[in-house]
């Protein structure tokens, strides 16, 4: 994997990272209202499914020191 594929990752993960923080955020302030605690979960759903894609990628990469 080129260097510049890794930085990629690396970024997406973060962002996936923030995703996730965000949306536990706005399920707390949430916590009343039943659709936003629905909409909440599908999201995180999804943000994991994206860790599986981009995050573990990524951390194995930061681990093993690159392919």
């Amino acid at each position: 994997m080129a260097s510049d594929d890794h930085m990629v990752l690396n970024e997406m993960k973060i962002r996936i990272d923030q995703i996730e923080e965000r949306v536990a955020e706005l399920k707390a302030l949430g916590r009343e209202i039943p659709a936003v605690q629905k909409t909440c979960q599908s999201i995180l759903s999804m943000t994991y499914a994206l860790k599986f894609g981009i995050s573990d990628v990524a951390e194995v990469y930061d681990t093993q020191g690159g392919m």
